[in-house]
């Protein structure tokens, strides 16, 4: 190898850099020696002697080979040598070294020798042709940078030119030649070669540095300027604007620390500061978030190393704006098209994060390549071409158009052709010019912002700090403030900068940027994508520029408002020409959300309240834009943006709307385009969807709001009520509607009413018209929910046996909320719905793959979010929108819900009283009545039923609309509970049941099971998730055969309706009769409008014969009979008629089975005889509509109740109460009917819940002879079958009851009652004939005990008593007993009484006599009577007048005994009785003796007149004057003396020898009343009256309730009152009169309260409650108008109450004493908690004004027997037998019995002596 070859392989070996001014010697360089091999000692050191000069040129002139060694040498000779040697000589050495086919190190060593030779100050001048002739050796070679070449021939080139002052005639050669160097070493920078060392790329560094500054020089010098051309300059500027272009295109994701140590980042990154990549983070390229790389048009990016030098652009832009600054005065204004377009490129990748604006000062900081951009441009913008440089800017905001539209830009020069660059590259940098031209713009802004807002400052200032004098107190301005208040380059003078000018000129740039924001918004790469169809890279990389693009016009918008913000004046705000570009460009903005979807296709949710979650900077911008506080005005509105992106925000955010658009008043009258704003909101389907459920409500909250608020102003009503006629669809589009969606059918319901109102002509009636036709149309439409039903039933199997389908995508508005985290905030689908799977994986999907998802799609934007996947452990529930109580409401039943709203506005306000709101009320009638006959919706049905069903009318028939008196008695939800439909919820609070007395445990307890589901979510699959039947329950086990299943049965429809209801819509006026509308018109045929009820009648036929619907047919049936109770609402001849048709229509169908035979699916466990028994209840009420009925009918009915045994229990119970109010009503049809009901009942009594009415029936039945009148024996012997037979089933007291026990109890009383009643019904003559059946029965009833018990002791007592004999249980004390057995005093003394006392079984008999007048008194007390009897021996001689010791008393009072002295007396003498005196004896006086003999006998009695205001009076020995037919058979006076139940012999009968304690036994034994005895108050309530004070001291009552009481009872005189039970009154502080009613069995002494006086000392009125108020039964009379409610009396004994009202509410109720008024009444009995039905008329009864005493008389008996029951047991709480006064007289008589010795009879004896015990009479008698 030759020596040059070695010295030229040192080329490729790294040396240091070399130094611009000597050439040390390579000591770097590692010595070689010729022997590798160690030698064995150390070789000692050549030296060698330095050539000389000619030596050197010698060895390197050719063609002797050139050492570089030598070359070396030479160079630095001639550096210093002197004489130089003439240029010729070395010129071939030159040449020879310098040539390219040289080693580079050989080139170096030629280049330092040209320079060495021309640096050495005794060259002489070269020529030009020398200088041409050296200049070609820099041209031949095809690299332009080597790094050990660069120097040196750099040097070279300087040394030639002088420095650049010596280039006349190769200008522009060496310009070009520096270019080519200069590019050449800034390809290297541009290649990014992981390998290049740091040591090369500092050297390209310097190199570009030192050969622009040459560069410069040239171009600056005074002589070279004249000769280098004007194009010239311009290409030089061109080339370092390729410079930059080429610069910029490289990744700028590596950060290239500078010399300071900051980092310097690439184009434009987003305002926020960003973040450094992640270390383990793969970036894909399809991710909308920040980009990692953030250049212009670099290639996919490489990861490269940390340098610590400058990156390429800035080195290219600060060479550029050097250069142009240099230029800047030279060039002409025509360049400003290519220099601006460089500028924007650059301060596009320069840009960074701009602060804040402010006033204050900020700390200083080292200019950065971005301010010197922004001075230069801001030097061009206030420069004379500022007009030009503006419309340049305009150009460049708008995105390029097509490829020829940018192949024709300006600063695309020639140059570029020879560089390879890709065919997109002039799309991206158009791109990136118009991104650059933004940040210009913003920058422009943002310096008359802070112009204005430093001028705003100092003004405030001022008026804070002068001083009252006017002088500045303490305010000294800082130089900088003032200079930005009045920069120097004051370019805004002429924009008016200050209080009333925006400074920036926003009426035309504003225009411009939001027409440059819409067309980014709108363009689409189609350009690039014809080019690069697969450069997924470029695809996002031109949609993340775009975005940034739109992010730099977001901020201008930004800096506005912040420059808004920082004025701290609460007045201020933007002009008009600022709020119309921040409103427009917003919008534009906005704009750019609409097509960004989410990975499911779902719109991608901005976060509102969260703006900095959003998923990119640019998004994060537009939030908090969008986010702001709408009190700012721009135009258009913020909340109309907001309206149009509205499918992009949450439903929180868009229920904000609304409110905050009322807030700013934007949605009323007082904004100009509240109307433009309202049809904004309502034309918006997103907003309305019902998927927005917040946001629909605020909508149609705001919407009432406005539209009450403007009600009373048509101006203003009339065109809102038009946007809502004509949006009504998107308004009330949902079938399942949300609650607030009934108040737009509200307001099309007022909008009719008050058009319908304020017409004065046909068109305004007309318009209303029309609104009501659109209500009809919806309320005529199907229900798609029911529709579904039967696609439901066809594919039940389906839905069982097979998975459940994938769902469908979910609705963004369920998304979470956006306020929980950036990550949760983007997640805009919700699968919380979705059963988890606790085996899948349930993590958070890695960062790669949520930025993978959004290549998805297809969007044109490319703008996707990220759908990650929500976890358990993740998932947050979006916040559920507010409920009401009121489940949601379909479509047509809120149309109904209009039509209702419209007929009681027009007919129950004060607009009823024109006729002809009124007409079109009665039209809204006829389309409610179309609805239920034939609408193609249930619930739309249902609804109109729901309305009309209540309707009511008042006793003028005035109709209403009845809410809180709606099924007081609760019918409704008994025969609701009876078909399941009363709900697991309390129908009333426990207070609200014990005020009405309503035991809602009975209602449970008749209920057989609860509906199997509420609703039909489950059914629909509506979030019932995946079918949970058997055959899909387990998933795991393996596949069986499955045999065919038959189709299934048609599907129960959903339960419509519940009890309690909630009704769907609101009534105007509730409870208060109409002024107008009227159901009836007594005086006559049009004289009035009146509402045709007969047409509502015929609709509910037509349902009883036909419907199919059982939700439709059941509620008619359980509701009909509470409306028909009121029976002023069906009273003209129509209704009449169609009564008569629904009795025989409900008759017919139950006998023949055809009610209810159309239903088409039945709910589980209904069948046909359910129907029917509701059916039941309907017509027990149109018992009371008997006068519309004929004969047939009437027995028709009682038929269809006789039928009704055989049915269920609780159609048994129905019928049974039926049939007892027809016992009243319905006689002679009950009379036909009588016998083979009561064979009925003997057939179904072995039910125990049947017991108490089967018994009540019975008693009420035998209380009225005309129905048992033709009776027969057999007839009598069911009846007493029935009661002997719960007798025995209820008579053991050890036993089990199969009820409650005070209830079993009762049953005992009343099967001894009924036995009682009807044994006395029975004739005397056949009484005997029934014995033997009853005593056998009752001694079975006793099987199984050792001796009969006392009960049935006493019936037999009782048996005794009245099978011979009908006399009175009490004898009288008669004037007859008077005379005979009380002589006078005078001759009292000359006789002598005898009396003896024997107690004979269970009977005491005393026997008194008067030795000589020969009368015998004989008193036989018993426990079921007393018996009394007079007689005379008539073995005693008669002694006559004028003998010794006359008898002259057996013949007066013989002949007086059958006359009345109540009637005699008064006529013959005026007898004055003093208080204070004591009444004679009658017949004491002569003269009284004399006139009672000397009256005539009359032969028939006639009662006295009445007394006009007590009416009859029973006074003194009451019961005797029943004036009653007595019969007596003789075995009835030896029944009575005989020891009857025991047999006849001397251990029967026991004398009372001891005497003493005899009186004290008879006096408590005649205390005890020998019948039952029963305390009842009545209480009169006066209209209007609640309160217990004001109706205990009510004084009278109406005329109905006074002949109620001659009804109820008999007036008694309570003074003197023997016999009758008084209840405790005294005539002196409680009244002389009371009313009382007794019977054989028992007495009623009824304590009224409108007989006992008032006292003025008593205004508690506690003398009347001490009675009432412990009376266990009270018969209130309420004539108030209100509900009773059960306590209204404060009392302990709170049992029973039975309330009688009218049926029919209205004024004249309380005192009309129209008989057609008062004809018909309401009686319901409230019980006690805990106390079971036990009167037979159920929930209510209606019964004529003629049979309500007697039904009222019975139900308080039965009540009070009842309640004293209760009482006893403590409430049903203690087990204890209840006696009766009969039961308690047979226990006393037997305690008494048993203290007397029994007669020892001795030892008995055989034979004839063996009779000497009983023959021996004396010992008993």
């Amino acid at each position: 190898m030759s020596r040059q070859q070695q010295d030229a392989e040192s080329h490729i070996r790294p040396r240091q850099r070399a130094n611009t001014t000597s050439f040390p010697s390579f000591t770097w360089r590692k010595p070689r020696t010729d022997h590798p091999s160690a030698s064995p000692g150390p070789v000692p050191p050549v030296i060698q002697q330095p050539l000389t000069l000619e030596a050197l040129v010698e060895a390197l002139t050719p063609p002797a080979v050139p050492s570089l060694t030598h070359a070396r040498a030479l160079a630095s000779l001639l550096a210093t040598h002197s004489p130089l040697p003439r240029s010729a000589i070395l010129n071939p050495i030159v040449a020879s070294l310098c040539d390219i086919e040289s080693p580079v190190s050989v080139q170096a060593a030629g280049y330092d020798i040209l320079s060495a030779y021309w640096e050495n100050h005794e060259a002489l001048a070269l020529t030009t042709a020398d200088r041409l002739s050296y200049f070609a050796l820099f041209l031949g070679s095809s690299v332009s940078w080597m790094m050990e070449l660069w120097e040196p021939r750099f040097k070279a080139l300087r040394s030639l030119t002088r420095y650049g002052a010596d280039v006349v005639g190769i200008e522009r050669p060496v310009i070009d030649l520096l270019k080519w160097w200069v590019e050449g070493g800034f390809e290297g920078l541009l290649k990014l070669d992981v390998t290049m060392e740091r040591s090369e790329r500092a050297e390209r560094e310097r190199t570009i540095d030192v050969l622009v500054k040459f560069l410069g020089e040239i171009l600056s010098k005074v002589e070279n300027v004249a000769r280098i051309s004007e194009e010239a300059m311009a290409d030089v500027l061109q080339f370092f604007a390729k410079l930059v272009d080429l610069s910029i295109r490289l990744p700028s994701n590596s950060v290239h620390e500078n010399s300071s140590g900051q980092s310097t980042e690439g184009l434009a990154n987003s305002n926020t500061p960003s973040k450094p990549p992640h270390a383990g983070h793969r970036r894909n390229h399809s991710s909308m978030s920040t980009s990692s790389v953030p250049s212009v048009i670099s290639p996919p990016p490489t990861i490269l190393p940390k340098y610590t030098s400058k990156h390429p652009a800035e080195i290219a832009i600060s060479l550029y704006l050097d250069h142009l600054s240099s230029q800047m005065k030279t060039l002409p204004p025509v360049y400003l098209r290519s220099i601006l377009p460089v500028l924007f490129r650059a301060l596009a990748f320069c840009a960074s994060p701009l602060p804040r604006l402010t006033v204050l000062p900020q700390p200083a900081r080292k200019a950065s390549l971005e301010e010197r951009l922004t001075e230069t441009l801001n030097l061009l913008f206030a420069g004379p071409y500022a007009a030009t440089c503006m419309l340049i800017l305009k150009e460049h905001l708008f995105p390029p158009k097509d490829t020829e539209d940018i192949a024709n830009l300006p600063d695309m020069s020639s140059d570029e052709e020879t560089v390879e660059i890709p065919q997109w590259y002039p799309f991206q940098k158009a791109i990136v010019t118009s991104l650059g031209a933004h940040r210009t713009l913003r920058d422009y802004i943002r310096r008359a912002l802070s112009t204005r807002l430093a001028r705003a400052y100092i003004s405030r200032e001022n008026t804070i700090g002068y001083s009252h004098a006017g002088a500045p107190s303490h305010m000294e301005m800082e130089a900088d403030l003032m200079e930005k208040a009045w920069p120097k380059e004051d370019y805004t003078s002429s924009s008016g900068v200050g209080i009333n000018g925006n400074g920036w000129d926003a009426g035309r740039l504003g225009k411009v940027l939001a027409s440059s924001v819409e067309a980014w918004v709108d363009w689409t790469s189609n350009g690039i994508a014809d080019i690069e169809t697969e450069n997924e890279w470029l695809q996002n990389k031109q949609r993340e520029d775009k975005e940034k693009i739109m992010e730099e016009a977001a901020g201008i918008l930004k800096d506005i408002l912040q420059e808004l913000d920082a004025r701290e004046d609460e007045r201020a705000s933007l002009d008009e020409e600022e709020a119309g570009v921040v409103g427009e460009t917003l919008t534009k903005l906005a704009a750019y959300i609409l097509p960004m979807k989410n990975q499911d296709g779902s719109p991608l949710l901005i976060p509102l309240t969260q703006p900095t979650d959003a998923p990119t900077p640019l998004l994060r911008t537009i939030t908090s834009l969008l986010a702001r506080d709408h009190s700012t005005s721009i135009n258009p509105l913020l909340s109309s943006i907001l309206i149009t992106i509205a499918d992009h925000l949450t439903d929180s955010d868009t229920a904000r709307l609304p409110v905050l658009m009322m807030e700013q008043h934007d949605l009323s009258p007082t904004s100009p385009d509240w109307l433009a704003n309202w049809h904004s909101l309502l034309v918006n389907p997103v907003l309305l969807s019902t998927q927005r459920p917040l946001t629909r409500s605020a909508v149609i909250e705001a919407l009432v709001f406005v539209y009450e608020s403007v009600k009373d102003m048509t101006t203003y009503r009339a065109p809102l009520a038009d946007l809502v006629v004509n949006y009504r669809d998107s308004l009330t589009s949902s079938e399942e509607q949300i609650a607030s969606v009934e108040a737009v059918w509200k307001i099309l319901a007022d909008e009719v009413v008050l058009r319908t109102v304020e017409s004065e002509d046909e068109q305004g009636a007309e318009d209303a018209f029309k609104i009501i036709e659109l209500l009809d149309a919806a309320s005529s439409e199907s229900d798609s929910v029911e529709d579904s039903d039967y696609a439901d039933t066809a594919s039940i199997l389906t839905t069982e046996t097979s998975p459940s389908p994938p769902l469908p995508p979910l609705s963004a508005s369920t998304a979470p909320s956006t306020i929980v985290s950036p990550i949760l905030s983007r997640m805009q689908s919700e699968y919380h719905n979705l059963p988890r799977d606790k085996d899948k994986d349930t993590g958070l999907p890695s960062v790669m793959s949520i930025l993978s998802s959004l290549t998805t799609g297809g969007n044109v934007s490319r703008a996707q979010s990220i759908q990650p996947t929500l976890t358990d452990d993740k998932q947050e529930e979006s916040p559920s929108p507010p409920r009401s109580d009121r489940p949601s409401i379909p479509r047509v039943v809120s149309a109904v819900s209009a039509l209702v709203s419209i007929f009681s506005q027009l007919s129950f306000t004060p607009f009823a009283l024109e006729a002809r709101n009124l007409r079109t009320a009665i039209k809204v009638f006829h389309l409610l009545l179309r609805i239920v006959e034939g609408g193609k919706s249930s619930r739309a049905r249902l609804t109109a039923l729901q309305f009309l069903m209540r309707l009511r009318a008042d006793r003028d028939h005035k109709l209403y609309f009845v809410a809180s008196g709606y099924d007081v008695d609760t019918l409704v939800v008994t025969l609701a509970s009876l078909i399941h439909r009363v709900q697991d919820r309390c129908v009333m609070p426990a207070e609200e049941r014990r005020t009405e007395g309503v035991d809602i445990s009975d209602v449970r307890k008749a209920r057989a099971r609860l509906p199997e589901r509420d609703g039909r979510q489950l059914s629909r699959g509506r979030g019932g998730g995946p079918s949970r039947s058997a055959a899909s329950r387990s998933r795991s086990r393996a596949p069986v055969y499955v045999p065919p299943i038959p189709p299934p049965p048609s599907k129960p429809r959903e339960a419509l309706w519940h009890v309690p209801e909630a009704l769907p819509f609101t009534i105007a006026e509730v409870d208060i009769p109409s002024e107008g509308l009227i159901s009836y018109d007594p005086e006559g045929p049009g004289l009035r409008v009146v509402l045709p009820i007969s047409q509502y009648l015929n609709a509910l036929l037509t349902l009883l014969e036909k419907e199919q619907n059982w939700e439709i047919l059941s509620y008619v049936l359980c509701h009909l009979p509470v409306q028909l109770a009121n029976k002023h609402l069906f009273c003209g001849p129509k209704s009449r008629k169609a009564i008569s048709r629904m009795l025989s229509t409900l008759c017919t169908g139950i006998l023949s089975g055809e009610l209810a035979f159309h239903v088409d699916r039945w709910p589980g466990g209904l069948k046909l005889r359910d129907a029917h028994g509701l059916a039941y209840h309907t017509l027990s009420v149109l018992v009371s509509y008997r006068p519309c009925f004929d004969l047939q009918q009437r027995h028709l009915l009682v038929e269809v109740f006789q039928a009704g045994l055989n049915g269920q229990a609780s159609t048994i119970k129905c019928c049974l109460h039926a049939l007892s109010l027809s016992a009243f009503e319905l006689q002679s049809s009950m009379t036909k009917c009588l016998s083979r009901i009561l064979e009925k009942l003997s057939q179904i009594m072995s039910n125990p819940d049947m017991a108490v009415h089967i018994l009540g029936f019975l008693s009420i039945i035998g209380s009225l002879p005309p129905l048992y009148a033709n009776f027969t024996e057999s007839d009598f012997k069911m009846v007493f079958g029935v009661a002997l037979q719960y007798l025995q089933h209820y008579n053991r007291l050890n036993a089990s009851p199969t009820m409650s026990w005070a209830l079993s109890q009762h049953v005992r009383i009343l099967s001894y009652y009924v036995v009682y009643v009807w044994f006395l019904a029975v004739k005397l003559p056949d009484r005997p004939g029934h014995v033997q059946y009853i005593t056998r029965q009752l001694l079975l009833a006793n099987e199984g005990n050792g001796q009969v018990d006392g009960p049935t002791e006493v019936c037999f007592d009782w048996l005794a008593r009245y099978t011979y004999a009908s006399a009175d249980p009490r004898p009288t004390t008669s004037t007859f007993s008077d005379i005979v057995m009380n002589p006078s005093a005078e001759s009292r003394s000359e006789t002598a009484v005898a009396e003896k006392t024997w107690i004979l079984g269970n009977s005491v008999v005393t026997v008194r006599t008067l030795e000589r007048s020969g009368w015998v008194e004989v008193l036989s007390r018993r426990p079921s009577g007393f018996s009394k009897f007079l007689c005379r021996l008539e073995n005693v001689p008669l002694v006559g007048p004028g003998d010794v010791s006359p008898d002259l008393f057996s013949v007066p009072a013989g002949l007086i005994m059958e006359r009345e002295p109540i009637m005699v007396m008064p006529d013959i003498f005026d007898i004055e009785e003093s208080s204070d005196t004591t009444p004679s004896h009658l017949g004491e006086n002569p003269k009284e003796m004399l006139a009672l003999l000397s009256t005539k006998q009359s032969t028939e009695y006639d009662p006295p007149n009445p007394d006009p205001i007590t009416g009859y009076v029973w006074s003194g020995t009451a019961p005797s004057q029943r004036r009653k037919h007595v019969s007596v058979d003789p075995s009835f006076l030896v029944l009575q003396l005989s020891p009857y139940p025991e047999s006849i012999n001397l251990q029967s009968v026991r004398m009372v020898a001891d005497l003493a304690p005899l009186p004290k036994f008879i006096g408590s034994l005649d205390r005890i009343p020998v019948i039952d005895t029963h305390k009842v108050g009545i209480m009169y309530v006066a209209p209007g009256q609640n309160n217990e004070i004001d109706i205990l001291r009510n004084s009278h009552g109406s005329p109905a309730y006074t002949r109620f009481l001659e009804g109820i009872g008999r007036l008694i005189n309570l003074r003197g009152q023997v016999d009758v039970y008084a209840g405790g009154l005294d005539p002196d502080e409680d009244g002389e009169y009371a009313y009382a009613w007794w019977d054989d069995i028992g007495q009623i002494l009824y304590h009224t309260a409108t007989m006992m006086p008032n006292n003025a000392e008593d205004p508690q009125s506690n003398s009347k409650k001490r009675h009432i108020g412990n009376d266990f039964v009270r018969i209130i009379w309420n004539d108030s108008g209100l509900p009773y409610r059960f306590d209204t009396l404060a009392t302990q004994f709170q049992f029973v109450n039975i309330v009688i009202e009218p049926h029919s509410l209205g004024a004249i109720a309380a005192f009309s004493n129209n008989l057609h008024e008062n004809e018909y009444f309401k009686v319901t009995v409230q019980r006690a908690p805990g106390m079971t039905e036990f009167a037979p008329v159920g929930p209510f009864k209606l019964i004529s004004a003629e049979n309500l005493p007697l039904l009222v008389r019975q139900l308080s008996l039965l009540a009070d027997w009842f309640a004293s029951v209760f009482s006893h047991t403590q409430s049903d709480t203690l087990r204890v037998e209840i006696k009766t006064n009969w039961h308690t007289r047979l226990e006393a008589i037997r305690r008494f019995k048993n203290q007397i010795p029994v007669t020892q009879t001795g030892t008995a004896t055989e034979g004839i002596l063996g009779q000497e015990a009983f023959r021996d009479f004396t010992t008993s008698f």
